[in-house]
């Protein structure tokens, strides 16, 4: 991970308490390892519809927030399993821009 001290950019508000690692990445692809290409993956559940189209609703498919840099989470984000492919996914900055995650509250095992 890059060092950094200072972060412009758009906030996304990700308005959800307990947002568990499943639903950061779900089950489908923990298939692999590597610690890329897991941007995609990222929401999955929330992001696409059943056909694979986007979800217009959630948050970070609307305009304003598509490039967010930030994501702005409610109480215990990352609760659940303690997959390394939640925090893998949040930084796969390839296919997502999110940089930085701030929340309320973290999981145990995220501090």
């Amino acid at each position: 991970m890059e060092k950094f001290t200072t972060l412009e950019g758009v906030a996304a508000p990700l308005k959800i308490i307990n947002v568990d690692t499943d639903m950061v990445i779900p089950k489908q692809y923990l298939k692999t390892i590597k610690r890329t290409g897991l941007g995609k993956g990222l929401f999955a559940e929330q992001r696409y519809k059943d056909d694979g189209s986007e979800n217009p609703d959630f948050i970070l498919n609307k305009p304003a927030y598509r490039n967010a840099k930030i994501l702005v989470a409610g109480d215990n984000f990352g609760c659940g399993s303690s997959r390394e492919h939640a925090p893998w996914a949040l930084l796969d900055s390839r296919t997502t821009s999110t940089n930085c995650s701030t929340m309320p509250s973290a999981a145990p095992m995220r501090r």
